[in-house]
């Protein structure tokens, strides 16, 4: 990661510095958000054993997780950003549960050794290279393991609608990519999405470039709910390339 990337993040993140431990998040039958997605789908594919979540966050993934599925043997959670990391370490008490710093680009197999399931969520648009990364990860997996991998659907049919008329459709930010969700100028455009993705770009990437052998498409609504969680439920399942953000299973 580089040097300014890497501040930038530890900038972001520095009022986390002495939070208190994160609520778990419980499974729903209906998710809406990345995170209640993971809690729910990640545990119908996962058959047991070692975990990796690159770029854990605040650990809230992780304490999830650890919580509701059983079948987890050890969960290795990992952060490149040191306020993070130091919370993570507080705050991850869990006796299967170990905190390393890491650099998903810049990832050491001898040091990390390999697992059964890889989780990313969030981070992927954030990557300078994620071909190479991808690569690599894919090499930390198991015979038969997977990565469960989150990221925003430059194609979501909101997205879309901006895009037809005239505007940048954004995925972590307002106004063009220019200002934060809580109305400040941005540090980084758009918060460090570097990269878009749709469904089949990212499962030609994944398939034809990194050597994952299939993927399987998940899908939720995300955002604003306008016709409804049911409805909306349905039409992520049922066309997810235009109604979910980018969720899948990469297999190795």
């Amino acid at each position: 990661m580089q040097e300014p990337l890497k501040s930038f993040y530890d900038q972001k993140y520095d009022h986390e510095k002495g939070n208190s431990v994160i609520e778990p998040i419980r499974p729903v039958k209906t998710p809406v958000t990345r995170l209640e997605a993971v809690v729910r789908y990640f545990p119908q594919f996962f058959k047991g054993g070692e975990v990796l979540e690159l770029a854990s966050g605040d650990g809230i993934v992780a304490q999830s997780l650890i919580h509701s599925c059983q079948e987890i043997t050890s969960f290795t959670a990992t952060e490149f950003s040191l306020p993070r990391l130091e919370n993570l370490k507080k705050n991850l008490r869990d006796s299967r549960l170990r905190v390393m710093v890491a650099d998903a680009e810049n990832l050491a197999d001898d040091e990390l050794g390999q697992y059964d399931a890889i989780i990313m969520v969030a981070l992927i648009e954030h990557l300078i290279d994620p071909l190479g990364a991808m690569r690599n990860i894919r090499k930390l997996l198991k015979p038969g393991g997977f990565v469960y991998i989150d990221t925003p659907n430059i194609a979501l049919f909101t997205r879309r609608i901006k895009l037809l008329l005239g505007q940048f459709p954004s995925t972590s930010s307002l106004n063009e990519g220019l200002t934060t969700y809580y109305g400040e100028r941005v540090s980084l455009y758009d918060e460090g999405h570097l990269h878009y993705f749709t469904y089949r770009s990212l499962s030609l990437m994944l398939t034809q470039w990194c050597g994952f052998s299939r993927i399987v498409r998940l899908g939720y609504p995300s955002g604003r709910i306008i016709l409804g969680k049911s409805i909306q439920h349905f039409l992520a399942q049922l066309w997810p390339g235009l109604f979910s953000e980018v969720v899948l299973l990469a297999y190795a």
